[in-house]
């Protein structure tokens, strides 16, 4: 049985604050993906579920993009409740960083639309404005163009939710974007095979799946926070079903500072993975179903 042995080492200075981007220090980071006795180094560790990690996670994917793996952006009208929204707020999202990252320049363009359009009915229509689209289609051509006016707008997203204290929605639409890189690590997987650096990514985020529990649990008495709380619980005891070893981290870092934490080596399965797929498919076919107006 095939088994992916993943070792990422959690250190106090690779954490990453829940309002921002990476420290300074998480360049120096590297993590070990051994399989078949072959170590390869791995550069990013996806500590928090903030929005700039999970799109680097979709970012750093291999192969060609395609549209099909996206949730469909005439459901956009569909979503009716505000966990509809907010849970395909952050579907949407991430599927336009998707589009932006491999050039399907069509799909960039209506996927900011769709991103404006839920972004509005949640109240954080600043993010998404009428001036960076523009701005967006004039740069059509140019890929690096794309990421960074997507990643921005949605930055300010999650900048608002944080200033106008809407955690609730701000849980949901960070479990929606998780799910959603999950699937489409998960889609690129099944098209082109299980590479070092797609298996990579699925077996991380173990970790950032903790990390994203524990930001929802101040919310999970919330009744549109709790489902999904508990139906991304059930995901995490998948992942607990894993072979899991911690060990004290030894040594420094790069830049010569003492790096305290743990490292943990986590290992999965074929009959695991399979079964983690499953699940992730099974959660986000219920997430993004269209609603029923009568649900609002």
């Amino acid at each position: 049985m095939h088994a992916l042995r993943f070792l990422v080492p959690l250190a106090s200075g690779l954490l990453v604050a829940c309002g921002g981007g990476p420290t300074d220090d998480r360049s120096t980071g590297t993590t070990d993906l051994v399989i078949g006795g072959d170590a390869v180094a791995v550069s990013s560790l996806y500590q928090m579920p903030t929005p700039n990690e999970l799109f680097g996670l979709v970012r750093q994917m291999a192969g060609e993009g395609h549209k099909r793996m996206l949730n469909p952006a005439g459901n956009v009208d569909k979503y009716v409740t505000r966990k509809g929204r907010a849970v395909n707020f952050g579907v949407y999202a991430t599927d336009l960083v998707y589009a932006s990252s491999f050039k399907l320049n069509v799909e960039v363009a209506r996927y900011y639309l769709t991103s404006k359009k839920l972004a509005d009915a949640l109240g954080i229509n600043s993010a998404f404005t009428d001036a960076d689209f523009v701005r967006l289609e004039s740069n059509l051509t140019k890929g690096d163009s794309l990421e960074v006016i997507s990643n921005e707008a949605y930055q300010r997203a999650y900048e608002k939710m944080q200033q106008e204290q809407m955690g609730p929605v701000l849980s949901m639409v960070l479990a929606g974007g998780w799910l959603e890189s999950m699937h489409l690590v998960m889609r690129q997987i099944e098209a082109f095979g299980k590479s070092e650096q797609l298996m990579a990514r699925v077996a991380e985020q173990k970790v950032t799946l903790e990390h994203l529990l524990g930001l929802m649990e101040e919310h999970k008495e919330d009744p549109e926070v709790a489902g999904i709380y508990t139906e991304l619980l059930a995901l995490r005891d998948i992942y607990d079903q894993v072979n899991v070893s911690r060990v004290p981290h030894q040594g420094t870092s790069a830049s010569g500072r003492m790096v305290l934490g743990e490292d943990i080596t986590v290992e999965l399965t074929d009959t695991k993975y399979i079964e983690l797929m499953q699940a992730v498919d099974r959660l986000r076919s219920e997430w993004t179903k269209p609603e029923d107006a009568t649900d609002a």
